[in-house]
This record gives C-alpha cells, sequence and structure tokens, in this order.
C-alpha cells in the first residue's frame, strides 16, 4: 500500500510540475473522445506523454502531436475491443438488470465482475505496451493481468484511488475536464515502472514473455 501511494504522490509532483501542458493536453483529450474514433489514439498519446515526463523529457503540445498521429492504428484494436465489451456488458444490463431470480443474479454479478477486471488491466495497459518490444495487444492485458496477481495489494491499492479519482473527477467535473486522464496516465505508467524495477523482477525478454513482479 505505501508503494502505491508513493506511485500516486509522484504522479501528481509531475502532473504539478507540467500543469499547464497536461490542462491543455486533458482538454484535447476529452474533445478528442466526442468524434469516439478519436478517443482510443487520445488516450494512448497521453500515456506517451506521460511516459517521456516520467523519464525527465520535457515535451509540449508538438510531442503530443507527434504521439497523437503514431498511435492512430494502433489504438484502433485496443478502441474496438473495449468499444464491443462496452457495448455487451451495456447491454446486458439493460435487458437483464432487472429480471428476478438467483441465475440471473449470478449472471449480473458475473458481467459486473468481468466489467471491474477490464477496467482494472486498461488501467496498465498503455504503460506495458509502451515498454514491450513485442507490442500485442494480448501480451500487454497478460502484463497488466500479471501486476495483480503477482502484487495484488500494491495493485487493488492503485484500483482504489483511480475509482476514487474518477468518481471525484465525474461529481465535481472540473478535474475530469483538466486533469484526469493525464493523472491516469502517470499514475500508470509510474506503477509499471515500480513494478518493473523491483529487485526480484525477472523480465528476461519484454517483447515475448513479462514476469511484472
Amino acid at each position: 500500500m505505501s508503494e502505491a501511494l508513493r506511485v500516486t504522490g509522484r504522479a501528481f509532483r509531475l502532473w504539478w510540475g507540467q500543469m499547464l501542458l497536461f490542462m491543455v493536453l486533458n482538454l484535447a483529450w476529452l474533445a478528442l473522445q466526442i468524434p469516439i474514433v478519436t478517443g482510443p489514439a487520445a488516450t494512448a498519446a497521453m500515456y506517451v506523454v506521460a511516459r517521456r515526463a516520467a523519464d525527465g523529457e520535457l515535451v509540449g503540445p508538438r510531442d503530443a502531436w507527434r504521439a497523437l498521429r503514431a498511435m492512430l492504428w494502433p489504438a484502433l484494436g485496443w478502441g474496438a475491443l473495449n468499444l464491443l465489451l462496452a457495448v455487451v456488458i451495456c447491454v446486458n444490463f439493460i435487458v437483464y438488470g432487472s429480471a428476478p431470480g438467483l441465475a440471473w443474479a449470478a449472471l449480473r454479478l458475473a458481467w459486473g465482475t468481468l466489467a471491474t477486471l477490464w477496467f482494472a488491466m486498461n488501467l496498465f495497459y498503455w504503460p506495458f505496451w509502451l515498454a514491450q518490444t513485442d507490442r500485442r495487444l494480448v501480451l500487454a492485458f497478460r502484463n497488466a493481468l500479471l501486476l495483480y496477481l503477482k502484487a495484488p495489494g500494491f495493485g487493488l491499492t492503485l484500483l482504489l484511488l483511480c475509482t476514487a479519482l474518477i468518481i471525484v473527477s465525474v461529481l465535481v467535473t472540473l478535474p475530469l475536464a483538466v486533469a484526469l486522464m493525464s493523472w491516469l496516465a502517470l499514475i500508470g505508467v509510474l506503477a509499471v515502472d515500480s513494478a518493473l524495477h523491483r529487485p526480484q523482477s525477472v523480465a528476461p525478454d519484454m517483447g515475448v514473455e513479462l514476469d511484472v513482479l
């Protein structure tokens, strides 16, 4: 838990150090969600910028624009998969949300669990994808899942903190517009850094197999 708090604290310090840039990028990210098709690339580009900021690089709007263009195609598969799962889960809850009976309750629980797990893995998908030499979608999701399995306290604490940030940002509105996605991206890249650089890490070939802890 303490490591998760350290990661979150460092993410906020990095955001504060380049606050104006991240505010502008977060507003751009929010606007790019409206056309839908540009949303995945905007999200991936935010993680690219966060990765470079975490590495101590000076980044600007031009770098973010280049990242957006570079991530257009890689982000499409990830975005399409997320859209498909979101539609399937939402339809199931809408259609069967009020259906009586234990079997339907169990089904709703299963879909809710799947949605939570999918959200949890997406927090670390792009940081792992950027770290891998073999940038397959399935490998990045596998590594995100491994983070939770091998360090459940670390992963679940970050998941709870990020969920709290999302809830507060949506309720207050202002953080949603100027900070939320950049916060999540910074937390994600720093969390993966922490996992990969632990003394017991075994990561012989990041393109093939990555044991994060």
